[in-house]
């Protein structure tokens, strides 16, 4: 048994646990690099056209931040048989975005600027458990709906879905584009992948509409994990658990890529404005 066998064979065991916790490790280094790469544009807008240049980065995010308001408006008009109506929707539109105190006095930050860039406005019934179910699935719904726009563009860009893995099994090498594929998808996709991506994370005031629901949706998760390990099911949500967290995986790869080339060029450009 060679030194690679023997590696792998001492691996196998924790390998479910190390797919598991590569979805983490993926997310983290996505946020730095996407961090990095707006770093880069605002330092290029700056330079260009000094305070201005500073919402390049929201003018490029514009489709995600579309989809995004979108998303949470699909969720609404889904529970209007609830009593759920929306009274304004604003897609995309850079304006500073009040914050207040507990007094509801008006506050002032001395760091960057809070933007609004959309926002959708509803009325619901008080007090009805769908209305908490509603403000909690409209809060979450740019994640389901960045996922859905995501699958959908990485197919129109390569042929391929999410869930397949685009190795050449005769060759060993992997194959970016289906066999017939049109290149000049990779032209314009990879832009909306990363506008959409950019946008699919909910806000912070998302999380605080969907509070109750993502709670609850958490106690009930605990729930189950235990029963699982009451009936002695754990080995079989495992697998489960660590066959959806390798496509995860392989899709924050795909990001992290399109980051590491998007940062690539960014890199470029900065390094060209400087002089």
């Amino acid at each position: 048994m060679d030194s690679n066998t023997q590696l792998m064979a001492q691996i196998a065991p924790y390998q479910p646990w190390l797919i598991i916790a590569g979805v983490f490790v993926l997310f983290l280094l996505l946020r730095v690099t996407r961090k990095g790469l707006r770093r880069r544009i605002d330092e290029i807008g700056y330079r260009l056209l000094r305070e201005r240049g500073l919402l390049i980065w929201f003018w490029l995010n514009a489709p995600g931040v579309m989809l995004h308001e979108l998303s949470h408006a699909f969720v609404v008009f889904l529970f209007s048989p609830f009593g759920f109506r929306i009274t304004s929707i604003t897609l995309f539109r850079i304006k500073p975005m009040v914050q207040r105190g507990p007094n509801g006095r008006v506050m002032h930050s001395g760091g960057r600027q809070s933007l609004q860039l959309g926002e959708v406005q509803y009325v619901r019934p008080q007090g009805r458990i769908m209305s908490y179910i509603g403000d909690g699935f409209s809060g979450i719904a740019p994640l389901f709906g960045g996922v859905v726009a995501l699958s959908f563009l990485y197919w129109v860009a390569t042929g391929y879905s999410l869930w397949d893995f685009p190795l050449d099994t005769t060759h060993h090498y992997l194959q970016i584009l289906r066999p017939g594929w049109p290149w000049w998808t990779l032209i314009f996709a990879p832009y909306l992948i990363l506008t959409v991506t950019s946008e699919l994370w909910p806000s912070r005031q998302d999380w605080m509409g969907a509070r109750w629901l993502v709670t609850g949706l958490v106690i009930l998760f605990c729930l189950g994990i235990f029963l699982l390990w009451y009936f002695h099911q754990l080995d079989q949500m495992l697998a489960i658990t660590t066959f959806i967290s390798s496509r995860i995986d392989f899709a924050l790869l795909i990001l992290l890529g399109l980051d590491l080339a998007f940062l690539i060029v960014a890199e470029v450009l900065v390094r060209a404005v400087r002089h």
